[in-house]
């Protein structure tokens, strides 16, 4: 079967901010690079496909919504694919007896609808395939749920089922599966790691193998980490909630990019003197993103053998975005016939 290679952005935890503008002339000479680092900034590089991982908004109002649908329907995509997170509380159907979430439900459902009209795509938990415009076609299973932790939407409290079939090529859902690019809070500088992650939602990525999950909900997980699976014969999948540890060849897996690889560079030098710290901002400013090619090199997933985890949190854990999109290269087959949207 022929392959068609295909380039996906993918982005989280937006949180209705827009782009920033581009660099302005000179600017890296005198940014403080703690904060300025971001290739988040417009226009978004081109893409067969836009990913959003959920968070469009902060507080749910009516206004973010409508700055983050306009900004996904000015993306350079033809196809861009969005679900839900635990701040979008208009979107659950929880809150329909909420008296400010139900005035607002209406308006925002419209919004969603309108956004089709330039191939912004509202998923609700399911199993998807598309034909894209360059002819190649993809199946994503979507999960909005995320554990109860606090008053927010779409979590659940004790187990849910993320029934993600095998062959699937995109696992995307708002939370991060347990273990994996998961650790919340700064206690994980000083070893004390916090994994906020879904044990369930790991055991359902563990069996299904996708080439991609992305997710975002934890900021400060932003990164890249690719596992290889064991065999599926293997102790470790035996158990009723494995863990990394237990089915990934730890020889093979590991992270390809973390905050904590990415950021030494800037901290140490936090008003921004570094002559290198300039030159990498510059680079991933000007890429609107950090590019990795699952196609081919030392990048390369290995389908059915191994999952690249794409944790795509723009905002850093002060709620400032200035984390860097996903940019994703990585071969399709080519379709068939026409497929449309369908759950399962």
């Amino acid at each position: 079967m022929s392959r068609i290679k295909t380039r996906i952005l993918i982005i989280s935890d937006t949180h209705a901010t827009v782009p920033h503008p581009p660099p302005y002339p000179h600017e890296f000479q005198t940014a403080n690079l703690v904060t300025a680092i971001t290739g988040y900034r417009h226009p978004l590089p081109a893409a067969d496909l836009v990913l959003h991982c959920g968070d469009l908004t902060k507080r749910s109002t009516i206004l973010e919504y409508e700055t983050t649908f306009s900004m996904l329907r000015s993306l350079n995509a033809p196809l861009k694919l969005v679900i839900a997170g635990n701040h979008d509380l208009s979107l659950d159907d929880t809150y329909a007896s909420d008296l400010q979430f139900k005035q607002s439900a209406k308006s925002v459902l419209q919004i969603v609808q309108d956004a089709q009209k330039d191939g912004v795509h509202y998923l609700t938990e399911g199993t998807y395939e598309f034909t894209l415009q360059n002819g190649a076609a993809i199946k994503v299973f979507a999960s909005q749920y995320t554990p109860t932790y606090g008053g927010w939407a779409f979590q659940y409290p004790g187990a849910h089922d993320f029934a993600i079939p095998r062959g699937v090529d995109v696992a995307m859902t708002h939370g991060p599966p347990y273990g994996v690019l998961d650790e919340a809070g700064i206690s994980r500088r000083w070893g004390q790691p916090n994994h906020a992650g879904c044990d369930y939602l790991f055991k359902a990525v563990a069996d299904a193998r996708p080439r991609i999950h992305c997710f975002g909900h934890i900021h400060e997980g932003w990164g890249a980490f690719r596992g290889t699976w064991l065999a599926r014969d293997a102790p470790g999948y035996s158990v009723p909630l494995p863990t990394k540890e237990c089915v990934m060849d730890e020889a093979t897996s590991g992270p390809i990019q973390t905050l904590d690889g990415l950021r030494p560079i800037f901290s140490a030098d936090t008003m921004g003197t570094s002559a290198e710290a300039r030159q990498r901002l510059a680079e991933l400013s000007e890429q609107r993103g950090y590019h990795l090619d699952l196609t081919d090199g030392s990048t390369h997933v290995e389908q059915g053998k191994q999952t690249l985890f794409l944790n795509a949190a723009i905002m850093d854990i002060r709620y400032r975005p200035s984390q860097l999109p996903w940019i994703i290269d990585l071969d399709l087959p080519r379709a068939e016939n026409k497929a449309t949207p369908s759950t399962g």
